[in-house]
């Protein structure tokens, strides 16, 4: 029996496990929040919200 799918089925998990640790551009790890700086006053970059507590912008999930 061919079971090349259950390998390829393992690594497309491992890949997802892998990539779920990062944040997306132009966001940075900070903490256990995805964080960019805010540009003065303009606007989070879309996904994201303002967090006066850290005054950055914060990705949301």
């Amino acid at each position: 029996m061919n079971f090349s799918w259950l390998s390829v089925f393992i690594l497309a998990i491992i890949a997802v496990a892998v990539s779920a640790g990062q944040c997306n551009a132009p966001f940075k790890k900070e903490g256990s929040n995805c964080v960019v700086d805010r540009i003065i006053r303009g606007e989070c970059p879309a996904g994201s919200q303002y967090s006066a507590a850290i005054n950055k912008c914060v990705y949301k999930d």
